[in-house]
């Protein structure tokens, strides 16, 4: 009876095997196509043939906080001073891009523009409070 493999050639579930093999000993597509005998494409098709799928997550991961707002300079997360509507909550959601989250730029900068405002004068009244509660130096280094 004639040999039915005279060159040698493995099936391809054996050289799949042996290709896994290999690749979990650390080696790279080159060195086990050299060792197997074939091209480093068929190595490549049959280590992804023979890769197991990602097992999916058990939970979904829960979204990063929110950094600090970059102009507070605070390391702690940032926190409403006051509450807000739930209707403002919600148009604020509606004119979102449901992409990515993101408000449209021109409305993103307004409300910046708007903040930043507010708090300027957060700041000049916290600091006309605190000129007010403080003893006035000339006065006190005359008396």
């Amino acid at each position: 009876m004639a040999d039915t493999n005279p060159t040698g050639a493995t099936d391809r579930a054996t050289r799949r095997a042996e290709v896994r093999q290999l690749a979990d000993a650390g080696e790279s597509n080159r060195e086990i196509a050299r060792r197997l005998g074939i091209g480093k494409d068929t190595v490549r098709r049959d280590r992804a043939a023979t890769e197991a799928p990602p097992a999916p997550d058990p939970a979904p991961a829960a979204p990063d906080p929110a950094p600090p707002a970059p102009t507070s300079g605070a390391t702690r997360a940032p926190f409403l001073v006051r509450d807000l509507a739930p209707e403002l909550i919600q148009d604020l959601n509606m004119l979102a891009d449901p992409r990515t989250g993101q408000l449209p730029a021109p409305l993103a900068r307004m409300l910046r523009a708007a903040a930043d405002q507010a708090r300027a004068a957060w700041r000049t009244a916290r600091e006309r409070q605190a000129l007010a509660a403080r003893p006035d130096a000339d006065r006190s280094a005359r008396a």
